[in-house]
């Protein structure tokens, strides 16, 4: 059974978070003013007062859970405390990601931030925005991964294979050999006009379809077309457009294919 916010609100009221909140009540005084889990969870939610004693609060929530044994249930707390955090990028994510189920993605991010709380270094400062940007990264990590699988699994590329890391020009047109495949459905007739139209849809940005142009159709490298200092910026530029046109296509073809 996978988590669920009705399940998770549910839970704060359970008797056996009660017996976990009073014990640690009686051992953390910043827990003191504080009725029960959802007025602790109510007042990290407040935006504008008190960030200190909310670091305090979070940081030593976060010790008692990698304590383990009991505390263990302080999970279903983190889920609330985070849940702002969790449905943001749920909502985002949700329309990039058509080859992960909505529910399993949600699953996905609630498993990944208490995967964070147990495993990530914090200091007690600024606590919930260093969770968040961990969460986060971590979250594109593993959407790049699905994006991967997806790719090898299928016989259409460019979802075929993982970006190239080769720099040749042979290499790179091979990343685009099935591409063809697919154009009809965008009604364009060669390279240089799926670049285009991808640039204009804003799929990737103008520089990025000059270093595609430059690499894929003119034949160049990229230590052919940087200047000095510029061969890892582009080299990433190009990666991440490479990426971005895979995730792209995979949304159409699955629309097209449903």
């Amino acid at each position: 059974m996978g988590f669920s916010f009705s399940g998770i609100r549910e839970e704060l009221d359970s008797k056996e978070l009660g017996k976990l909140y009073r014990r640690l009540q009686a051992d953390c005084r910043y827990l003191a003013p504080f009725a029960d889990w959802k007025a602790i969870v109510a007042f990290l939610h407040e935006k504008k007062r008190a960030y200190r004693q909310k670091d305090r609060i979070l940081w030593r929530l976060i010790q008692y859970y990698r304590q383990g044994g009991d505390c263990e249930r302080l999970g279903t707390v983190f889920l609330a405390i985070f849940e702002p955090a969790i449905l943001g990028l749920y909502s985002f994510w949700r329309s990039r990601c058509p080859y992960l189920g909505n529910d399993d993605l949600f699953q996905e991010i609630c498993l990944t931030l208490l995967d964070v709380l147990k495993e990530t270094p914090i200091t007690s400062k600024k606590v919930a925005g260093k969770i968040d940007g961990t969460l986060k990264n971590r979250i594109q990590a593993m959407l790049d991964r699905h994006t991967d699988e997806a790719m090898i699994h299928s016989n259409i590329w460019p979802f075929s294979a993982p970006p190239s890391t080769d720099d040749s020009p042979e290499s790179i047109k091979d990343e685009f050999f099935d591409v063809m495949k697919v154009m009809d459905i965008l009604e364009v007739s060669d390279a240089r006009g799926l670049l285009d139209l991808l640039a204009r849809r804003r799929v990737i940005d103008w520089e990025q379809k000059r270093i595609l142009d430059a690499t894929l159709i003119a034949g160049k490298t990229l230590k052919d077309v940087s200047q000095p200092g510029e061969y890892e910026r582009l080299k990433s530029r190009r990666r991440n457009a490479l990426k971005a046109i895979r995730g792209y296509l995979l949304r159409i073809l699955k629309k097209e294919v449903s």
